[in-house]
């Protein structure tokens, strides 16, 4: 059951409205919501919802989340983090469903980049997986939870032993994004 994996896990910005049910742990962003980071142009956000778990070895983070109509860069995905200038994420993140993209983002010593992947469209869910294998971080994301396509092959400058691995979900516009998060997992 989720509610037993979720234990160990803590919040970064809980979001009001959480809900737990049968399929999975429910999550409503609040419209404004982002994590994007750029010391030089004095421009930070740091409010998404973030939902994790420390660690402190090689990891192997995957997730599963469905989500309803996604618009204006809406996103739901996995997030490592070391600190507000330090982190990397994988998600959904485009402007409608009609045009599907994948983004990865690397913030490293306060400055994001961004890359996005054109996807086919997609049913509403998507499961993606971040792993570190000696300091690297190779991001994944798949349409069918089994066969995961590798993205993202990068590095954090200021990586740390411990870091924080979930899931996070944010609509840096508009109010109402709402997300499951039906399964994660930490190996």
């Amino acid at each position: 059951m989720l509610l037993d994996v979720l234990k160990d896990f803590e919040w970064l910005n809980e979001p009001e409205e959480v809900y737990f049910g049968d399929e999975g742990m429910k999550v409503k962003a609040l419209a404004g919501t982002d994590f994007w980071v750029n010391n030089r142009a004095k421009f930070a956000k740091d409010t998404g919802h973030f939902f994790f778990k420390r660690v402190l070895k090689d990891f192997c983070l995957t997730a599963k989340w469905r989500f309803y109509r996604p618009e204006a860069f809406e996103q739901c995905g996995l997030m490592v983090r070391i600190d507000k200038n330090n982190w990397l994420k994988i998600s959904l993140m485009q402007e409608n469903m009609e045009n599907p993209r994948i983004g990865t983002v690397c913030a490293s010593g306060g400055c994001s980049d961004w890359s996005l992947h054109q996807i086919l469209p997609v049913e509403e869910e998507l499961s993606f997986k971040i792993r570190r294998v000696k300091g690297e971080y190779l991001l994944y994301y798949s349409t069918d939870g089994v066969h995961y396509v590798l993205l993202r092959r990068s590095a954090l400058l200021y990586d740390m032993d411990e870091v924080k691995v979930g899931a996070y979900v944010c609509s840096p516009q508009k109010e109402g994004f709402e997300a499951v998060l039906e399964t994660i997992d930490v190996a």
